[in-house]
């Protein structure tokens, strides 16, 4: 007995998640290396940068949701990998900016504005607050659903 050999590929989670990872870490390097590049600042270029990044994302998730829910948490690691990608860009480049900024004579201070009192606040604390709530919700019913999605 033969079996009819398979017209499409078989979804699994490296074929889905190895290229939407490369290409989000790509792509939020150039957001990150925009933002260098413009005086450091997370400006309304920054914005829509970061909003194209997420309308890719969106696109990415509606053309592959049949296959990513055939592969067991698929659609929760795809969303913990945006996650971890958009904020970690962020987080990592505050931090770099700190660092640089507590170097100079008065670092302490223009640490606390930087952080507080700019648009980092925002870019950094704020998102990873907000979107991380919405991912752990979106984890706990991924893990009551035990990894399928309807």
């Amino acid at each position: 007995m033969t079996t009819a050999p398979q017209t499409s590929s078989p979804a699994n989670a490296r074929t889905l998640l190895l290229p939407y990872t490369l290409g989000l870490v790509v792509a939020m390097l150039v957001v990150q290396i925009v933002i260098a590049a413009t005086g450091g600042d997370v400006t309304l270029l920054a914005g829509i940068l970061t909003a194209v990044v997420a309308l890719g994302i969106v696109v990415w998730l509606w053309r592959t949701l049949p296959a990513l829910k055939r592969v067991r948490f698929g659609v929760v690691i795809a969303h913990a990998v945006a996650f971890v990608t958009v904020t970690t860009s962020f987080n990592l480049h505050a931090v770099l900016r700190v660092m640089l900024l507590g170097f100079e004579v008065d670092g302490a201070g223009d640490v606390t504005r930087t952080l507080l009192e700019s648009s980092w606040f925002g870019a950094t604390l704020v998102m990873s607050a907000l979107w991380g709530l919405g991912l752990l919700v979106h984890l706990l019913g991924s893990v009551l659903g035990r990894g399928w999605e309807d």
